[in-house]
């Protein structure tokens, strides 16, 4: 090869357009074409599809029932999309693009935090740590409100780190990131910025002055601005709706140790979510252990602490909750990987080339058990889950993966060497990985997380019914949701529904989906899955 001729040479951490060009791939792809997938996906969809039909722009609904998990300001940005791009794609794909938006913007201010608590060096770090996120990657491409959160987080802690040079400006973007976290995540949201915004400061000797006082002041004023708006709005509209917001949002987060009594699971969850984040930020705090009292680490690790407690003594133990941890962790591990001794660095990277590599054949073994029953053992365990899976053609999608699985091998092999190579290798392994995944894997996941069918069987099952309510027993928000947005049936609870001549049931396991003596006569019945996971909806004719 002639000495002039040009090479693929990837620097590390990437920067510009590269950085770009991963961002955009890793956010867009499996967002859009594929129906809402059961789970949260479909849930908080609902109150999406209740603003764009009912107008329900202050107070979320499901199926004409208040929803409080979550306050609006993410179910606004998806009915704003949906209504832009409604003409160019299908409104669960548009509203989707919410989770892009705010995992972008959760990126971006988490480098500009890193930027202006450690230099222009940790910016990349810190945005291809937080794209690096096990954790992070399938609720990026689901409708899931707690992304807005996390943007809203990373806002605030950017604020927070120009606090000293910049009062004002820094109050104002701490206060309005804060603002923004209650908007989109509630109680937890205030809980995870308005401490910070008070004390970390106060740990800066040069930060104990009137102006970075003041800077406090403005960014609590405008924390309140923010959210004030929704809060007086609905106060004056329905002031019992935020009542019973308000009652929810200190039921779902009083402290209790539910999770510290299954503390493996726990520790479980937290190592696998956050990797390679945890470690990474671990080192950070050991190796500047004797500077704990500065803002660049007081602000990260107190947040930290307080996401940590939050997840682990409020709300249920399941992935999507752990999603507070990472803003903070991004920063304190964006600290630590320019600090990384060579072998560490050397083996971080070996290690997620491997990993990659191990998990793509991982993918690949699934989809040939899928699609030609080898091996064996994995083929009855695909094939239980899905018995009916219609196997399409083959040729498109693996041609598509074998270039992506090329890549996953070969593009890390041009990463320039630097301390950072690792969380370079790692957030390409991981965007690379996932497009292997959604390429094979998306038409199985359509199949088995898909309640189109379902509605549309009830509806036709309902055509021949007379019209009146539907009482519901087992129903829970996604399957509530999902009949709403796929065919237009609400159901009320059974207690209210004495009076409704019909009866919908839903079960998950054998001993729940045995058929309800004693109300009347099955006139429709649909069964989804197998195994553990089996679903069985049925639809009654009461006497």
């Amino acid at each position: 090869m002639p000495h002039d001729a040009p090479r693929l040479s990837l620097p590390a951490p990437l920067t510009g357009w590269p950085l770009a060009v991963l961002i955009a791939v890793y956010l867009l792809v499996g967002t859009t074409g594929h129906l809402p997938w059961r789970g949260d996906d479909l849930t908080y969809l609902g109150p999406i599809h209740a603003i764009l039909t009912r107008g329900s722009w202050l107070m979320p609904e499901i199926a004409g029932e208040a929803f409080h998990d979550f306050p609006p300001l993410y179910y606004w940005a998806g009915a704003i999309l949906a209504k832009l791009l409604g003409g160019l794609l299908p409104i669960h794909d548009a509203a989707r693009l919410a989770s892009s938006l705010f995992t972008a913007a959760f990126l971006y201010w988490t480098g500009v935090a890193a930027r202006r608590l450690y230099g222009e060096v940790a910016f990349a770090p810190a945005i291809l740590l937080g794209l690096g996120a096990v954790g992070l990657v399938v609720h990026a491409h689901e409708t899931q409100p707690i992304l807005a959160q996390l943007a809203g987080m990373a806002l605030c802690y950017a604020g927070l780190g120009q606090l000293a040079e910049r009062p004002v400006r820094g109050g104002l973007q701490a206060g309005l990131g804060s603002g923004l976290a209650f908007l989109a995540g509630g109680l937890p949201g205030a809980v995870l910025t308005v401490p910070v915004l008070l004390v970390a400061p106060m740990l800066c000797p040069s930060c104990r002055n009137r102006s970075v006082l003041g800077g406090i002041a403005i960014g609590l004023a405008g924390a309140g601005l923010t959210a004030g708006p929704w809060l007086g709005a609905l106060a004056l509209s329905a002031p019992d709706a935020l009542a019973a917001w308000w009652a929810n949002e200190l039921d779902t987060n009083t402290p209790h140790a539910y999770h510290l009594a299954d503390f493996g699971k726990l520790l479980q969850l937290a190592g696998w979510f956050a990797w390679p984040l945890w470690p990474i930020a671990g080192w950070a705090v050991w190796r500047n252990r004797q500077a704990l009292a500065t803002p660049a680490l007081a602000l990260p690790l107190m947040a930290s602490l307080l996401a940590i407690l939050l997840v682990a003594t409020t709300g249920n133990l399941r992935p999507a909750n752990m999603l507070p941890v990472l803003p903070p962790l991004a920063l304190l591990a964006a600290l630590g990987v320019a600090s990384l001794r060579r072998g560490a660095a050397n083996a971080f990277d070996w290690f997620g080339i491997m990993a990659f590599a191990f998990f793509a054949l991982l993918v690949w073994a699934g989809w040939s058990a899928l699609h030609f029953g080898w091996p064996p053992g994995l083929a009855r365990s695909v094939t239980k889950m899905a018995p009916d899976f219609p196997r399409d053609s083959l040729v498109g999608g693996t041609l598509i993966g074998v270039a992506i699985t090329l890549a996953l091998l070969v593009l890390p092999l041009f990463v320039r060497r630097s301390p950072a190579r690792g969380t370079t290798n790692w957030a390409l392994g991981i965007t690379l990985l996932w497009c292997l995944a959604v390429t094979l894997w998306q038409p199985w996941f359509a199949y088995t997380k898909n309640y189109q069918p379902v509605a549309a069987e009830l509806k036709a099952a309902l055509a021949g019914q007379p019209a009146g309510c539907i009482a519901r027993r087992g129903l829970g928000d996604t399957q509530r949701a999902a009949l709403d947005y796929f065919a237009g049936i609400r159901t009320v609870p059974n207690a209210r529904g004495a009076d409704c001549k019909l009866l919908l049931t839903y079960a998950t396991t054998s001993s729940q989906a045995q058929k309800i003596r004693g109300e009347g006569k099955q006139i429709w019945e649909r069964r989804l899955g197998g195994g553990r996971k089996a679903e069985t909806f049925r639809l009654y004719q009461r006497d």
